[in-house]
C-alpha cells in the first residue's frame, strides 16, 4: 500500500508540474480544470486524435506501473496478451463497483475515518489536511478490502477477475483496466460507487466543488 501511494503522489506531484507550464494551478483543482478543458476539447477532435491521446495515456500509466512496482515485463505481457475488450472491462468494474458499495466497506470507511484527525480549525489548510486523511483511509480500503480481501472460498475480486493474486494481480488489472479509463459507462460505473465511499468517509464534495470553483475564479 505504501508503494501504491507513493506511485500516486509522484504520479499527481509530475501532472502538477506538467500542467503548471500549461498555465494551470499545480494543484488538485487545477488538475481538475486541465482534466475538464481537456475532455471538452477531445469531444471535437477527429477520432484518430482521440485514440492517440487515449493509447498515450493508457502507455504512460502501464510505464509507472512497471516502474513503481518493479514489474519490468509488465507492459510487454500486456501488448502479448492484447487490449481487454470493453464489454470485459465494463463487466470487471461493475463487479468492483459493487464490492465498493460493500455495506461492511463503507461501514468500515465511516468507521476508520471517523477516528482520523480532524481539523483543528476552519482554515483551508486545516480542513485540506483532515479531507487527505480521509482520501488516504479510502484508498487503503479500497486496495485492501475491495481487490484483495478473500471470500468464503479464498477467491479476492482481482483472482475471481483473472488477474491472479496479491499485490501484483493487483497491478496487473489496473494496467488492463487503463485501456478503458475514458469510457462513459466505466466512469459512470466507478464515479457513483465512489460518491458513496466518499460520502461514508465524511468528505463533503459540495464542499470541494465549491472550493474548486473559487479556486477557478481566483
Amino acid at each position: 500500500m505504501d508503494r501504491w501511494q507513493k506511485m500516486i503522489q509522484t504520479y499527481l506531484e509530475t501532472q502538477c508540474h506538467v500542467i503548471s507550464l500549461l498555465g494551470y494551478k499545480p494543484d488538485e483543482n487545477g488538475i481538475a480544470l486541465y482534466t475538464q478543458h481537456l475532455t471538452e476539447a477531445l469531444k471535437s477532435s477527429a477520432p484518430e486524435v482521440q485514440e492517440k491521446l487515449r493509447v498515450a495515456g493508457r502507455d504512460t500509466y502501464r510505464m509507472v506501473l512497471s516502474g513503481a512496482f518493479d514489474i519490468p515485463n509488465l507492459i510487454e505481457e500486456q501488448e502479448r496478451n492484447g487490449e481487454t475488450s470493453v464489454v470485459d472491462a465494463r463487466n470487471i468494474m461493475h463487479k468492483v463497483s459493487l464490492r465498493m458499495q460493500d455495506p461492511e466497506v463503507l461501514e468500515k470507511v465511516a468507521k476508520r475515518c471517523s477516528s482520523t484527525m480532524q481539523a483543528m480549525n476552519d482554515s483551508v489548510e486545516a480542513k485540506q489536511i483532515e479531507v487527505a486523511a480521509k482520501h488516504t483511509v479510502v484508498q487503503q480500503i479500497m486496495v485492501t478490502d475491495v481487490y484483495l480481501k478473500e471470500d468464503g472460498d479464498g477467491v479476492s475480486l482481482v483472482k475471481e477477475c483473472g488477474f491472479g493474486e496479491g499485490e501484483e494481480g493487483y497491478v496487473k488489472m489496473q494496467s488492463v483496466l487503463a485501456e478503458h479509463q475514458g469510457d462513459p459507462l466505466i466512469n459512470q460505473y466507478v464515479g457513483s460507487a465512489m460518491m458513496k465511499l466518499l460520502q461514508s468517509a465524511g468528505i463533503d464534495m459540495g464542499e470541494l466543488q465549491k472550493q474548486a470553483q473559487q479556486a477557478q475564479s481566483a
